[in-house]
């Protein structure tokens, strides 16, 4: 002990490196491979100084992941958090592609077994439950090991194999009616989402969300059932947004956003009948709501989840497609108008968004408040054009022209020339309103109006007004943009101090 405590830096070093060449050997005779880790060098006692504060002692060296190995040793090298093309692929890609080669290997096996008839109906579903339910069980004996990605990948093949086996209980051998395989369905959807939500798994309650919006397509016995179909939807589109408030996972209302658009848009062209005007609004009016508020409602942006879809495409999105759906019900060839009250309608609810938190169930950061009242001013506005044009239309082709022949020319002069006149007042409204209120982006939209106004006055007015009309649009927009120049170079905003 004594001859320890004596010894010099450099001869306690020499012991060490022999120490660790010992443990190396014995690891390698035991069949364990393992990469030393190379050991700094020593350096000399820093020479105290005396009247200064001794240095602190430093934290000892964190323990091994592997209680089986050395500390400085590794049996394989961690993973790094971004991987590399080889690993992507490896991992990723051919992860997915045999998802769907399992998939389809196991619907081919079901159509091998019926045409050779090698077993009954009634066995070849009990087969194809039994084999995805032991799938999905087996899977959490990777995921307690700590194979997650795999987990996850016999989780997906499971809940496939039971999908396909129910479809073909109802669809093929006609073992169960349609609600007992829509229900059974319904229940593997909620065991995946209750999986995702326990083990707080998004990829999971991806692949739920995927089975649940399949449900309806697979059990489609080509009739309408209009009020059970979008009442379903719903209540699995309310079940997606609470999974993205609760979690990071706004992402998912991207499926649940075109889950909803592609059986809409399919039943409207299949079914809809002038008769269920009432009940489609009702629906349509719902799903509206529902995707409106929702990025006010998902989780807070971090940095696993940016919220990409749900703060920056989901508002624009709904809008603009309900907007159509709901223009398209009304649409009728006497044109009573109606359109542009939907318009105005549109355009009034989302000036009420914008006095709403930019987060309704908690504390929202500042940059996202502002660019969610941003969108909801743009929106808002973009309506009230909308609505103006669909006025002015409706004024000239359907109060003043009313299918008389002899009226058609004039009334197409009298129409562009409103649209025209309209338009610049609307966009100098707009710019005198962001001047007086002190809002930039208010003035940018005035702006765009304006150009907008300018190219119709120069492609269209030129060729379709007459000589007269042609005068009054081109001197009415000179004399606006002449004025808008003014204001602008007095600088009353002070952008040009703004702007050093």
């Amino acid at each position: 002990m004594d001859d320890e405590q004596h010894a010099t830096p450099e001869q306690q070093l020499r012991d060490l490196r022999a120490h660790v060449a010992r443990i190396e050997a014995a690891l390698r005779e035991r069949g364990i491979a393992v990469a030393p880790v190379p050991i700094a060098a020593a350096q000399a006692p820093p020479h105290v100084v005396e009247g200064a504060e001794q240095a602190q002692p430093s934290a000892p060296p964190p323990l091994p992941a592997n209680p089986g190995v050395p500390a400085g040793y590794s049996v394989h090298q961690p993973a790094t958090p971004d991987r590399s093309l080889e690993s992507r692929i490896g991992s990723q890609w051919f992860n997915r592609i045999g998802i769907l080669a399992v998939l389809i290997g196991m619907a081919w096996f079901l159509k091998l077994a019926i045409d050779n008839h090698w077993i009954g109906p009634t066995g070849r579903v009990l087969i194809g439950i039994i084999a995805g339910a032991a799938l999905i069980a087996w899977s959490e004996r990777f995921r307690a090991r700590g194979y997650a990605g795999f987990s996850y990948s016999l989780k997906a093949i499971g809940t496939g194999v039971l999908y396909l086996s129910l479809w073909a209980s109802y669809s093929l051998f006609h073992l169960v009616p349609a609600p007992v395989a829509f229900i059974a369905m319904v229940l593997i959807t909620a065991v995946n989402g209750f999986m995702a939500w326990t083990q707080e798994s998004q990829l999971l309650a991806l692949y739920a969300l995927v089975g649940g919006y399949l449900t309806p397509l697979l059990l489609s016995s080509g009739e309408n059932h209009q009020v059970a179909l979008f009442t379903y939807l719903f209540v699995l589109n309310v079940a997606t947004l609470a999974l993205a408030v609760l979690r990071p996972w706004s992402s998912l209302l991207a499926v649940a956003f075109a889950g909803s658009l592609f059986y809409f848009a399919l039943w409207s062209f299949s079914y809809y009948s002038v008769d269920q005007f009432a009940s489609t609004t009702f629906f349509l009016a719902l799903y509206f709501l529902l995707f409106a508020f929702a990025p006010r409602l998902v989780h807070p942006t971090d940095a696993r989840e940016p919220n990409i879809f749900a703060l920056h495409v989901l508002p624009f999105a709904n809008a603009a497609l309900s907007f159509l759906g709901f223009y398209i019900l009304l649409d009728s060839p006497a044109g009573d108008g109606s359109q542009s009250w939907a318009a105005v309608l549109f355009a009034a609810f989302y000036f009420f968004l914008m006095r709403l938190p930019s987060h309704l169930t908690r504390d929202s950061q500042g940059d996202v408040q502002l660019r969610l009242r941003a969108y909801d001013l743009l929106i808002a506005i973009a309506f009230l054009a909308v609505a103006l044009e669909r006025a002015i239309h409706h004024y000239w082709w359907h109060v003043q022209y009313a299918g008389n022949p002899a009226l058609f020319h004039n009334i197409g002069v009298y129409a562009q020339f409103t649209y025209s006149a309209c338009f610049m007042l609307f966009g100098a409204a707009l710019l005198v309103i962001g001047i007086a209120r002190r809002v930039p982006f208010l003035r940018w939209q005035a702006l765009v109006v304006l150009a907008i106004t300018i190219a119709k006055v120069f492609l269209v007015d030129i060729s379709q007004l007459n000589e007269g009309y042609r005068v009054i649009s081109f001197l009415g927009l000179g004399a606006l943009l002449l004025g808008i120049s003014f204001v602008y170079q007095r600088d009353w905003l002070n952008l040009r101090q703004q702007a050093k």
